[in-house]
């Protein structure tokens, strides 16, 4: 029997904090007696305390989630939890210029601690239940990239391309790298600095990929990867696997390089500011990464040759998401796209009218995709698999049994 595609269409209410509705559309292939996959809206909420009547700014920071709480911080206000599963807000902390880089959260339960930078130039060190601000370091630029936290040592890199090494506990500065880079454009972003071993790696605005040593931040080493003239910015926090990272800077270069040495392995034409993602079981030889020109690429991990591509109609992507033979990502001028790893084609989509530019969350346990939009609204979608029973070409109707899990 001939296999249609079938554009299944939703209208689901929001919250009553958003107006108007959203659609879920799902562009899937069918056959009988098969299953689809369903993208179901459960969770939306303005994420700002107030309406924002200014420029929409970029919201890019990635939820985090708990078995208690969901953490979300927007480039607005600052940052807001919300409880599981009742979707209230347990508090908020107020931020000059928002939080848009990203929070690092280290600890268990209650006990955890949250460490974030924001746009008004300070870290901060604050406690996951209560909200309680433990202590906060001015560092004099805004931090675009969340810090890391290592046996007890926080290092956080701010937009000006200055590292600093704190003490975790305390905020006390224990060191600072200043790259003082001068006389070209750059990209608004930085990297996420990257523990290997006992050093640190960094990428800054002059196209180079630094190592430090983690404990006084001495240079170990610098390689040069971004090649252009213009926006040769490594703002693509490096992905390690073994001993090698891949790394790309934005004008048009992703390396792969040796962690120890610095020795870059091989380097393909392939812009982005984003991290590579690593594949996983079939695809544990390969790469997927997001392009600053619009397409999302599979690459072989041992040579960076392109192996397939999807072009977006517009906009960028963001970082991919894999699960369960499942490609996900979102579309800054369009949907969150769900695509099948063994064809490369979208089996879902949902449109929430807004864009993102934040890397979705999955909640594995909860079968839970997260993220935030441009307009800073946390959406939650729920992902699961329903029958379609099959009575004519022409009609498709879903079966009565239960939905199985993702």
């Amino acid at each position: 029997m001939r296999i249609a595609k079938v554009l299944l269409l939703g209208l689901v209410g929001l919250s009553s904090a958003l107006t108007g509705c959203q659609s879920i559309n799902q562009v899937l292939s069918l056959k009988p007696s098969t299953r689809e996959l369903v993208l179901e809206p459960t969770f939306a909420r303005v994420t700002t305390e107030k309406e924002n009547l200014t420029y929409r700014r970029q919201n890019r920071m990635s939820p985090i989630l708990t078995d208690r709480y969901v953490i979300q911080g927007n480039a607005v206000d600052g940052l807001v939890v919300y409880g599981r599963p009742s979707g209230n807000v347990v508090w908020r902390l107020a931020v000059e210029n928002g939080i848009e880089g990203g929070v690092e959260i280290a600890g268990a339960g209650d006990q955890a601690t949250l460490f974030f930078g924001g746009g008004d130039g300070m870290v901060r060190a604050v406690e996951l239940a209560t909200g309680k601000v433990l202590w906060s370091t001015t560092l004099r630029a805004e931090l675009l990239a969340k810090p890391t936290v290592d046996r007890g040592v926080l290092i956080a890199q701010t937009g000006a391309d200055v590292v600093y090494g704190l003490e975790a506990i305390s905020g006390k500065l224990l060191w600072t790298y200043n790259r003082q880079v001068t006389g070209n454009l750059s990209v608004r972003a930085t990297t996420q600095p990257v523990v290997v071993g006992e050093n640190v790696l960094a990428g800054f605005s002059d196209g180079v990929l630094v190592s430090l040593r983690k404990r006084d931040g001495v240079l170990q080493w610098e390689r040069k990867v971004g090649r252009g003239n213009r926006f040769r910015d490594v703002d693509s926090t490096p992905t390690v696997r073994g001993n090698r990272a891949y790394v790309a800077s934005y004008d048009g270069s992703l390396a792969a390089l040796n962690t120890e040495s610095g020795e870059i392995l091989w380097q393909a034409d392939f812009g982005g500011y984003l991290p590579v993602t690593l594949g996983t079981q079939a695809y544990s030889d390969r790469l997927y990464f997001s392009t600053v020109d619009g397409r999302v690429l599979e690459i072989e991990e041992s040579t960076g040759k392109e192996l397939r591509a999807i072009r977006l109609k517009a906009g960028i992507a963001t970082q991919p998401v894999l699960a369960r033979g499942l490609l996900i990502f979102g579309e800054s001028e369009g949907a969150v796209r769900v695509v099948d790893l063994g064809s490369f084609k979208t089996v879902a989509q949902y449109q929430s009218g807004e864009g993102l530019l934040s890397t979705p969350t999955l909640d594995n346990k909860g079968h839970e995709l997260w993220f935030i939009s441009s307009s800073a609204n946390l959406y939650s979608l729920k992902l699961s698999y329903r029958r379609v029973a099959e009575r004519f070409p022409w009609k498709r109707i879903e079966s009565s049994s239960p939905s199985a899990s993702f």
